[in-house]
């Protein structure tokens, strides 16, 4: 069964800052996307930032906030069959 975990290094920023989002995959293939999705209206939505998964299963997607709120964030494969848990980051 497919998993994939992810963690920021940061949960709290200011407009304009970039979060790391990083992980690992399990029965995802080395080369495979991965996308940041957000939960937009009660759904989630694909977002333009995208990773690769690495040879040892790991992959890191950045992204920069330019929007102030609470964004719950979530890490997905391309076709969404197989997504991390969300995690929260604030931006003031």
């Amino acid at each position: 069964m497919g998993m994939i975990t992810v963690s920021a290094n940061h949960k709290a920023v200011k407009v304009g800052s970039t979060v790391v989002f990083t992980g690992r995959v399990r029965a995802v293939k080395s080369g495979s996307t991965v996308v940041l999705q957000h939960l937009k209206n009660g759904k989630w939505a694909t977002l333009k930032y995208t990773g690769v998964v690495n040879k040892n299963g790991t992959y890191t997607i950045k992204r920069t906030f330019s929007d102030k709120g609470t964004h719950h964030v979530r890490v997905a494969t391309k076709s969404g069959a197989i997504h991390s848990s969300p995690v929260t980051v604030k931006v003031s």
